[in-house]
């Protein structure tokens, strides 16, 4: 069969889009699959598509894209379909454009299966699809979650398909209540529910020693992301070394951000921002916690799953208790209930009665942190749940629907004949297309990386996208870099058919320059080499405790691989000999504390001194004792009074060291561990001094590009503009 997937834009990273992805790539082994995207505004998907999977938009919203003047102007009128669909949020509402070019399809496509993924979408489908092959609708948030002006839309629409899927059976049994015209067994339309499609993760399973809770979510009032830190607060004042990381973007962040520091927490919680995919990071996590007040698939919880996490949520609404088995797999706690979200009972929505919720979550966290082999249990069990949302499960699912639908009087009568001979002949071609494309001289290969333990960094290359014959990876400095260029044989790639070809970058044999690496592809001994696109890198094991770099370690250099906003391979490469790394910033209108350890094989754990100094500036250099234990922690505070008596005028960048009488001297920075970037995502506090004449300094920490922690203050003194003021 041809199967047709309709996306409102399929260029997010939405939890529809993944689920689309997924089970679009399980069809596609023995479908003919595309996915129609309304809208485009990238020029890729984020989201990886499977092989065999077509993707086209039907109206472009790139800055490059060539609609003409009318074309333009029909985009700004706002669609007649559905306005009662509440989901259409961000920069693409419907159009009068893009519903005359869906309309438009909807008449004209050749597919014997078309499924719509959204209110707005089904509404169209039903409107303007065709009789003559399958319509279907898939609910991907609730019934309870839609106004009740688009719940009556929705249900006439649903009355005119061949089928209604669900992706929760409690949704399922709201929708017949709703529609009991529709609950007969020879109905028009088939209501049914099948679970949402997670892929499998790919990945190295979390080894559940991180001591990182992990959340996942768009940063939106729903998501509750508030209250986790709330309750993360409680945990932490009896946990003081773990850590929380919530992933995700929104117009929550700000907010979010501030109570961050109104609780104290910028030394354990960090605001990730978005990534894609999530697979690698949620491996880094011991907990996976969802704190929504609503989570309709559940896709979050199984994708934790799916990488060896146990899983804690509130009990939200449906997805959480048909996923996770409590105490088994994960644990789930008493969520809202109120029904507008915010847990206190009054309908206003303000969230007044979250003090419950926000203890439950928290003794839920502290359990699993203090019992590790009741966590190490439910993570095995984890696990083994994922399975029951594989893709290959779900489409099995979904063409049983299919088959199902065909023999109802009715149902789409398309002739399925094509999808013989045709479907397979296309498939063939396309991917002998693809496979001689990636071979093409120049063109992108997919590159995974996966960190060893102890350090050492493994690529692997997709068969499929090399020629016989031997090849090797290529590590460049980027951009000017100083170093040699590195040259790794892939093995296991001889000849036509072979698996992956692999290669090796042991740590004990290779020493790279402290800078950022090109990764490429070439033949051996060639001089032509060919891009690398980043496919997954894993990272997690730069969380081991083994690879903490203390002196006693006798290390002090690392490699962090990461993808770039294009979507390059490039590695990251530390170089620290000796060097201080800062675990916890603390800033108050009276001291600043600094606390860390000393990291490298060259320093020494005892007899420090602190100093800040202003480059340029010989004179300004402000010294402070430094406590130095046996295993190299080191604790330094400095008077605030004395910055402000050092201070040589409006504002000072201060270069921050550690000092031994015959030994080095250490920069003090943030290095280590997993991310490569840790200026969009470390928020320091700021700090206020008042002097004598009502002058007041302004202290705040920051980090530079090679991640070294400097400290900025700022004299403002009464009458006169701040800097960057207009007098």
């Amino acid at each position: 069969m041809k199967i047709t997937f309709l996306l409102h834009n399929a260029h997010g990273i939405t939890a529809p889009v993944r689920a689309v992805t997924n089970l679009a790539g399980a069809l596609a082994a023995r479908h003919d699959v595309e996915i129609v995207s309304c809208y485009r505004t990238a020029d890729r998907m984020p989201l990886a598509v499977a092989d065999g999977v077509r993707v086209r938009a039907l109206v472009d919203l790139r800055p490059n894209s060539r609609h003409d003047a009318t074309d333009r102007a029909d985009l700004r009128v706002p669609g007649t379909v559905c306005p009662q669909d509440e989901t259409h949020t961000g920069p693409t509402p419907p159009s009068r454009l893009g519903e005359a070019r869906l309309a438009a399809h909807l008449r004209n496509t050749d597919a014997d299966v078309v499924i719509a993924t959204r209110p707005y979408l089904v509404c169209f489908l039903a409107e303007y699809g065709r009789s003559d092959y399958l319509r279907i609708g898939q609910e991907h948030r609730t019934r309870d979650l839609h106004t009740a002006a688009l719940r009556s839309d929705l249900d006439a629409a649903i009355s005119r398909l061949d089928a209604y899927v669900t992706l929760t059976q409690a949704d399922l049994r709201a929708y017949r209540a709703a529609l009991p015209h529709l609950s007969f067994p020879r109905a028009r339309t088939r209501l049914a529910s099948i679970p949402v499609c997670c892929s499998a993760s790919g990945v190295e399973p979390s080894t559940g020693d991180s001591k990182i809770v992990l959340a996942a979510g768009r940063l939106t009032p729903m998501k509750r992301h508030d209250r986790l830190l709330d309750a993360f607060a409680e945990v932490t004042a009896k946990h003081p070394d773990w850590s929380l990381r919530i992933y995700g973007r929104g117009a929550e962040r700000a907010r979010l951000q501030r109570r961050i520091g109104e609780l104290g927490l910028h030394n354990n919680v960090l605001l990730m921002g978005a990534r894609t995919p999530m697979e690698p990071e949620w491996a880094k996590a011991a907990i996976a916690v969802l704190p929504h007040a609503a989570e309709p698939s559940g896709a979050a919880l199984v994708e934790a799953m799916a990488c060896g996490v146990p899983v804690l949520s509130t009990d939200c609404d449906h997805a959480p208790r048909e996923i996770i088995e409590p105490g088994v797999n994960g644990l789930i706690v008493p969520g809202d209930g109120d029904g507008d979200g915010d847990g206190d009972g009054d309908g206003d929505g303000d969230g007044d009665g979250d003090g419950d919720v926000v203890d439950a979550l928290a003794d839920a966290m502290c359990r699993l942190i203090e019992n590790e082999p009741e966590r190490r249990g439910m993570a095995e069990a984890a696990l083994k749940n994922a399975e029951r949302f594989r893709p290959e499960r779900i489409s099995a699912q979904y063409e049983t629907l299919f088959a199902d639908c065909r023999s109802e009087p009715g149902g789409g009568t398309r002739s399925s004949g094509k999808a013989g001979g045709g479907p397979r002949l296309w498939r063939r071609t396309r991917r002998l297309v693809e496979r001689l494309g990636a071979r093409r001289p120049g063109s992108p290969v997919t590159v995974n990386c996966r960190v060893l333990k102890g350090g050492s960094l493994i690529f692997q290359v997709p068969g499929e996208q090399l020629t016989p014959g031997p090849w090797e990876l290529l590590l460049r400095p980027r951009r000017g870099g100083s170093g040699d260029l590195v040259r790794l044989p892939l093995e296991g790639h001889e000849r036509e058919g072979d698996g992956p070809a692999r290669a090796l970058l042991e740590k004990r044999h290779w020493e790279l320059a402290e800078g950022d690496w090109d990764v490429r592809l070439a033949r051996t001994g060639g001089i032509r080499s060919r891009r690398v696109r980043a496919g997954l890198v894993e990272t997690a094991r730069l969380l081991d405790p083994d690879t903490d770099l203390r002196p006693e370690r006798g290390e002090g250099r690392f490699w962090i691989p990461y993808a770039t906003q294009d979507g390059e391979l490039v590695l990251r490469a530390r170089l620290r000999p000796a060097h201080a790394e800062v675990t916890a910033v603390e800033v108050g209108d009276e001291t600043v504390r600094l606390t860390g350890s000393l990291r490298g094989r060259t320093a020494r754990a005892h007899h420090y001194r602190f100093r800040a100094r202003i480059p340029g500036e010989r004179a300004t250099v402000l010294d402070a004792p430094c406590y130095v234990d046996p295993r190299g922690d080191f604790d330094v505070t400095v008077p605030v009074r004395a910055m402000a008596e050092h201070h040589p005028g409006r504002e000072a960048l201060w270069e921050l060291r550690l000092t031994a009488y015959g030994g080095p001297e250490l920069r003090l920075g943030m290095v280590s561990g997993d991310l490569v970037d840790r200026r969009d995502v470390c928020v320091f506090p700021v700090g206020r001094y008042t002097g004598s004449g009502g002058s007041a300094l302004t202290v705040s920490f920051q980090l530079t590009h090679d991640h070294d922690l400097v400290l900025r203050t700022t004299v403002s003194v009464p009458g006169l503009p701040r800097p960057g003021e207009s007098p």
